[in-house]
């Protein structure tokens, strides 16, 4: 559509914005399209605004492109047709309309856009929902297949729930550097369709959630207020967002504890809540970074200011070393030593740990990691590294 309002400004003709509202959008779409100006037709629609196109610029006095249903009546008054980003039934209808039509393809949209949009590189951290059966030694191949259903039912709640964050932050994220190139935020998927894929996910997910076991399906439903609370206003609290985005990762925990009736120690939850928390605050350096080498005082969105990077790194740190206090503890007491035989092995875990979080918030500070640090350990030869020294303890321990 710009390549056409471009070739029709080097041909000397008038380019006009004409949309459906009353205030000053239309002058300011013009001035981003580069057209002329903007014609404001209030909220007329079909006829007309035919009508109104027409007593402006006169019967076949202007060529008229159009993406809606509402168009055909101002096509069918114009001296060429153009059709932008038409569904099939609609384009057929243009077509027979008015033979000459143009039609010009949509922003997007496809099988890729919709699959960025679902995050699938984030379902790894759904895996969760193994951690009560892997604590428990449960061998069961019934229980690690309820699990699974699990983190399938997870994924696709967390999709949709990515989806609702990108339609609520679609202002933040159209002016970030990086998020704008989002298929929602740069308009390559429209935002009615993934409000309904949102709803289809999280309900499907919840469903299924409740026929593996209505306790399961109870933190589903948790997960689901929690994380809409968190996109509609509680990342913008300070340090509440952080509390908030370590209960969401907790809520995967509990999920698979509550499928298969499988009970929590307080060390397990005492060990995954520090970790989480500093987990969460290690996603808001990574954030801070950017805002920090643009000379801005924080990022869009957010509570934080750069100022406070400093805190936030003293609070991940000692959330890290919470963790691992704890941990600690847990080798010492008598549960650990009735599911491993050799325990004491358990300690070098603690320190495994340490070294990992504090490479990922020196690497953070530095702007290496964004805003995720999941999804960056993903794909880091390091944390590999560090989770198979961790998986080789374990396995001694036994």
């Amino acid at each position: 559509m710009l390549d056409e309002i471009a070739a029709a400004r080097a041909a000397g003709r008038e380019v006009w914005i004409a949309a459906g509202t009353g205030d000053e959008t239309p002058d300011r779409l013009a001035g981003a399209a580069g057209a002329t100006g903007g014609v404001s037709l209030e909220e007329r629609a079909g006829p007309a605004r035919a009508a109104a196109l027409v007593a402006r610029f006169g019967e076949r006095g202007f060529d008229y492109a159009g993406g809606a249903r509402r168009d055909l009546a101002a096509w069918r008054h114009a001296r060429r047709a153009i059709g932008v980003d038409l569904p099939a039934g609609l384009a057929r209808e243009l077509r027979a309309l008015r033979g000459g039509a143009r039609l010009l393809p949509g922003p997007g949209g496809g099988a890729r856009d919709w699959l960025r949009s679902l995050r699938p590189r984030h379902w790894v951290k759904n895996a969760l929902v193994f951690a009560p059966l892997a604590a428990a030694h449960e061998t069961a191949l019934s229980s690690w297949a309820v699990a699974a259903g699990l983190f399938a039912a997870f994924s696709a709640l967390a999709s949709g729930v990515y989806l609702a964050n990108d339609l609520i932050d679609l202002p933040d994220d159209r002016r970030h550097p990086e998020k704008r190139r989002r298929p929602l935020a740069s308009g390559k998927i429209p935002p009615l369709p993934a409000l309904a894929a949102a709803a289809a996910l999280s309900t499907g997910a919840v469903a299924a959630a409740f026929a593996l076991s209505a306790a399961a399906g109870a933190v589903f439903l948790a997960y689901l207020g929690g994380a809409l609370a968190y996109s509609l206003r509680l990342k913008r609290l300070l340090f509440v967002d952080a509390a908030a985005l370590a209960a969401l990762y907790a809520l995967r925990v509990f999920a698979g504890a509550a499928a298969l009736s499988i009970p929590l120690s307080p060390w397990f939850l005492a060990f995954f809540t520090f970790f989480f928390l500093a987990l969460a605050v290690v996603k808001r350096v990574g954030e801070l970074r950017a805002p920090r080498e643009d000379g801005r005082a924080g990022a869009g969105g957010r509570a934080y200011a750069v100022d406070d990077l400093a805190v936030m790194i003293a609070v991940c740190v000692a959330s890290g070393f919470a963790a691992a206090v704890v941990l600690a503890l847990y080798v010492e007491n008598l549960r650990a030593g009735a599911l491993y035989a050799r325990p004491g092995v358990l300690l070098f875990v603690a320190p495994l740990a340490v070294c990992w979080l504090g490479r990922i918030v020196l690497l953070a500070n530095r702007g290496a990691i964004g805003g995720d640090p999941v999804a960056f350990a993903l794909r880091d030869r390091g944390s590999w590294l560090f989770a198979a020294a961790a998986a080789a303890l374990f396995a001694a321990a036994l």
